[in-house]
């Protein structure tokens, strides 16, 4: 029994292996409930709005027990109690739990493509500024001083992307 100020909600497995892979994918080593808590927020914060898509999805097995935050469930009931009628429409759902599977598989998706134009880069993808950096250190004179890693980092790419800013411009005459 959830403790004062949670809830539970269930899910199908389909539905819960899909916010599993999800939260692999964004939030490595995260809690799925916090995971859920992020995901409220975004979308609150307008970075992206869950759209309707065109899916069926696999409502078969036993439902999975989440606990998640009450926030978060009464959340999902103020979009059950807006969008009941055209998940019905759309997806056939009648209950609240079957609108919580296609909503948390809508919102999963909107997810999904609002990182699509997003540039994911690891620490490794700047072994090259870290180069530069022990160059310019070398090449400076005995008394000039280079500044912190970061420093110099936040000023090369930053004169880089002024750059690339310059090129788009000339190009785009």
């Amino acid at each position: 029994m959830p403790g004062k100020g949670y809830s539970t909600i269930g899910l199908k497995p389909n539905v819960l292996s899909m916010l599993q892979n999800l939260t692999d994918m964004f939030y490595p080593g995260m809690f799925l409930p916090s995971t859920l808590i992020i995901l409220m927020h975004e979308v609150r914060l307008e970075r992206y709005s869950v759209e309707m898509r065109r899916m069926r999805i696999d409502l078969s097995g036993r439902y999975h027990t989440l606990t998640i935050r009450s926030d978060v469930k009464e959340w999902l009931k103020e979009n059950h109690e807006g969008l009941a009628d055209d998940y019905k429409k759309n997806y056939s759902v009648k209950c609240f739990s079957n609108f919580v599977s296609y909503f948390l598989a809508n919102l999963l998706e909107s997810k999904i493509d609002s990182q699509r134009n997003v540039i994911r880069l690891k620490e490794s993808d700047f072994s090259w500024l870290q180069e530069e950096y022990d160059q310019r250190r070398k090449s400076a004179a005995a008394g000039a001083d280079v500044g912190s890693f970061e420093r110099f980092a936040d000023s090369y790419i930053n004169d880089l992307l002024r750059k690339m800013r310059e090129a788009r411009a000339i190009l785009a005459v």
